[in-house]
């Protein structure tokens, strides 16, 4: 059995392909993870600001009035 380099390169050319696939899923998979939870903080956040809905429109408010 003789060493054939082009079936080395097309084996090690499909693990690299493999791989970068495997690669590109795995952000797309971490990239959607991470938008869950924002989302899911944004709500506890909502949530939060609900209860206090007197906070909701406060903006440095009272920096902004002057004394006389």
């Amino acid at each position: 059995m003789a060493f054939d380099p082009d079936y080395l390169s097309d084996s090690s050319s499909a693990n690299n392909q493999r791989r970068e696939r495997r690669r590109q899923e795995d952000k797309r998979r971490m990239a959607y993870r991470r938008a869950i939870e924002d989302y899911r903080e944004s709500q506890s956040l909502q949530a939060t600001f609900c209860d206090f809905p007197e906070l909701l429109g406060q903006t440095d408010h009272h920096r902004s009035q002057r004394l006389y």
